[in-house]
């Protein structure tokens, strides 16, 4: 069938105007927007994820620098300590990452109530922290971190500041990262009485440096080393030491303290949907602290959706020449910190986690756990956990 001239022409104007989003007189549908024709641009701010997670600590045992038992101790050191956490991951633009951590701790401390010997208003102590990183990546290869946060309790306040870079190179087979962070404290100090004398601070710089690098399609291995640089009043204001005498003292330390770390790890993918992590960290300071930590983690995936993680891991310490649990009253400096002492300790571990897929996430993730700490200087530590969260 052919057009006339005239009907070719109008046919011609409707499609022009259809192409131009307008519509004629004789057409009354509306234009396509563009929203129509390149679907709904995302948010500029969006959730990744959210989790909300539950860890409850149980610990007992006894330490010479705790007065929370018979004169000359040991002392009870037993804590009960309940977390929730809440930590957002959000996307900002293509560019940008938050991360927005905050837990709380509602601590029943047997040790610090002691020393409050007047009010007990330790018995039970609240703490908050709040802790914000945001990543900027510059590029498919670099990327630069911002860290800030601060944490607050009844004789406690903290802060902190941070600054990180990553690159990747030979096409994401190795990657090097670097970090600075810097805290400060500020705390209540104590006569041996247990009265209030005032504050008390310090401050703690951190500098490390770290190379992660694929060796095979089923092997990747981490190499990372750490200084830490601390000034200040280094003990918590409130530990004991014993005296030859039958007395006792405030703990006195160093003023300063310069810690080393290095850390290696590797992980190895294994044939049965499975993988093995394993790591190992060296650590000296300038007290005569020195201590070798190894861990090794086994992951088992049973299904597309559950997994599971068996952790054990052993260190062992040396304690400095001025740690004793009975000392001279003429000393300079002594500790009786069990956390200072020379001891052996293992933790045993176990974690399930899960995966379901949902219509409007792209998952919700759960995870229960348990660990057993365990010393050889008279301290256990029973930890038990649950989280779930959300991803977008």
């Amino acid at each position: 069938m052919r057009l006339s001239v005239k009907r070719a022409g109008a046919l011609a104007a409707l499609v022009l105007s259809l192409a131009a989003g307008t519509a004629t007189a004789d057409d009354a549908r509306p234009a396509f927007t563009d929203a129509e024709i390149l679907g709904k641009p995302p948010p500029y701010i969006r959730i990744e994820s959210a989790t909300l997670r539950f860890t409850h600590f149980d610990q007992t045992g006894a330490g010479f620098q705790s007065r929370a038992g018979r004169r000359g101790g040991p002392g009870d050191e037993a804590v009960l300590v309940e977390q929730p956490q809440l930590e957002v991951v959000a996307k900002q633009g293509d560019r940008v990452t938050h991360r927005l951590w905050i837990p709380i701790d509602i601590v029943t401390a047997a040790s610090p109530d002691a020393v409050d010997v007047v009010s007990s208003s330790s018995r039970q102590n609240e703490a908050a922290s709040v802790d914000w990183t945001t990543t900027y990546r510059h590029d498919a290869a670099t990327s630069a971190s911002m860290r800030a946060g601060m944490h607050n309790e009844e004789n406690w306040r903290s802060w902190n500041v941070g600054f990180g870079v990553s690159r990747s190179f030979a096409e994401d087979n190795t990657v090097i990262e670097a970090s600075v962070n810097q805290i400060a404290d500020w705390f209540d100090k104590y006569t041996l009485a247990g009265k209030h004398d005032g504050h008390t601070a310090r401050s703690s710089f951190n500098a490390s440096a770290g190379v992660t690098q694929i060796l095979s399609p089923t092997t990747i291995a981490h190499v990372d080393y750490g200084v830490t640089i601390q000034r200040g009043q280094l003990s918590n204001g409130w530990n004991i030491v014993p005296l030859t005498t039958g007395d006792v003292a405030l703990e006195v330390l160093p003023a300063s303290r310069v810690r080393h770390a290095l850390v290696g790890r590797v992980a190895q993918w294994l044939p049965w949907d499975g993988a093995a992590h394993g790591s190992y960290r060296f650590y000296v300071d300038d007290w005569g602290i020195r201590a070798h930590t190894m861990e090794i983690e086994l992951y088992q995936r049973f299904s597309r959706t559950i997994y599971a993680r068996l952790n054990y891991r052993f260190h062992t310490q040396i304690a400095p020449g001025f740690f004793h649990t009975s000392v001279a009253p003429t000393f300079e400096l002594a500790t009786a910190d069990s956390d200072l002492a020379s001891f052996d300790a293992q933790t045993v571990g176990l974690k399930v986690v899960g995966e379901v897929p949902l219509r409007f996430a792209k998952s919700l993730r759960f995870d229960v756990g348990a660990e057993r700490y365990f010393r050889s200087n008279d301290l256990r530590v029973s930890v038990f956990s649950c989280g779930l969260g959300l991803l977008f």
